[in-house]
């Protein structure tokens, strides 16, 4: 879902939430089957159609929440 997109010049930049199931080894965590949802922030550079560069922050701390693994415990 993107929640809003914005572009100035070349650099788009859009915040989203992806959805999905955990259905395959994710950072070394076997399957759960569980319902997922996480944060993203892109920035894209596009030219001529193409995106030419990428810079991205997820919120991957939730995530692994989500699948029941503590980062550092």
């Amino acid at each position: 879902m993107i929640h809003w997109q914005a572009a100035d010049g070349d650099l788009v930049t859009t915040y989203k939430t992806y959805h999905g199931t955990h259905e395959g080894e994710f950072f070394g965590i076997a399957p759960t089957g569980r319902a997922i949802q996480f944060e993203t922030v892109d920035a894209m550079r596009v030219v001529d159609g193409r995106i030419t560069e990428h810079r991205g922050v997820a919120n991957l701390f939730s995530l692994m929440e989500q699948l029941g693994a503590r980062p550092g415990g």
